[in-house]
């Protein structure tokens, strides 16, 4: 195989999907919406789940319930979104949090007050 023709890939330390570009294709780093962190890929499903699990443990909460768990990881998640592309539409976000509207809204509010 030619260097020209060499395929780059990319696997997610947490999940272990890959991702290819076609070879020959122009490709500029990782595949859109990955990060490296410390040396290790990771995708972007995965980086939601990190960011709904970090904020179940820097929630402090000793105990938590399933329920507080569960509330905490969506809170996480939303937040991610928001940080990662806080112009795309409320919708766009519910869709890839796997939550409604009035959620995101919500979630926006939230974020507002602390800010400012």
């Amino acid at each position: 195989m030619s260097a020209s023709a060499e395929v780059v890939a990319w696997t997610c330390v947490r999940c272990e999907v890959t991702a290819r570009f076609m070879a020959g294709s122009e490709h500029r780093g990782l595949p859109a919406d990955w990060t490296e962190e410390e040396g290790e890929i990771y995708c972007l499903g995965c980086r939601r789940v990190l960011a709904g699990e970090a904020a179940v443990a820097g929630d402090g909460t000793e105990s938590p319930t399933r329920e507080q768990m569960i509330q905490l990881r969506k809170l996480g998640t939303l937040d991610f979104e928001l940080i990662r592309d806080p112009d795309r539409p409320d919708g766009v976000i519910a869709h890839a949090c796997h939550t409604s509207v009035p959620a995101v809204r919500k979630a926006r509010q939230r974020r507002a007050a602390t800010a400012g």
